[in-house]
């Protein structure tokens, strides 16, 4: 077995016992896969699990799809000049696809940042959290 297959085979197993821990360690179980390729974006990926508005919405997708469904967080873009922040998505599973959150997670202050995709706009969770009560009213 080459050295790169070894290390990949440990990296997806890795993410599979690290998602099952997070999932068997909360209060409520969920279904919920973190797609990470290290373990700062496991961390990353894990303070974005642990908001209050993921793990709602990822009961939300369990309950209405009868444990068919479950939520997927990735890192969809690392740090870069232009953007220096990881961009995280949260996502449900087949056969939707449906994109739920992005996220912008600040790589040294693990600051967590919700982005409008439409407005193209970044939010503290303060900030959005502000925004979401006045148009529930």
């Amino acid at each position: 077995m080459s050295q790169l297959f070894k290390k990949l085979l440990w990296a997806g197993f890795s993410t599979i016992c690290f998602g099952l821990g997070l999932i068997l360690s909360t209060n409520k179980v969920f279904a919920q896969e973190l797609i990470a390729n290290n373990p700062k974006e496991k961390k990353i990926l894990s303070l974005v699990a642990a908001l209050p508005e993921v793990k709602k919405r990822a009961q939300e997708i369990i309950n209405r799809s009868n444990g068919k469904t479950q939520i997927t967080l990735m890192i969809s873009a690392n740090p870069d000049v232009y953007i220096p922040y990881y961009q995280v998505n949260v996502n449900d599973n087949a056969p939707t696809y449906n994109n739920y959150y992005q996220f912008a997670v600040d790589p040294k202050t693990y600051q967590i940042f919700y982005y409008d995709a439409v407005k193209n706009r970044q939010y503290s969770l303060p900030e959005w959290r502000k925004i979401k009560l006045k148009g529930s009213k």
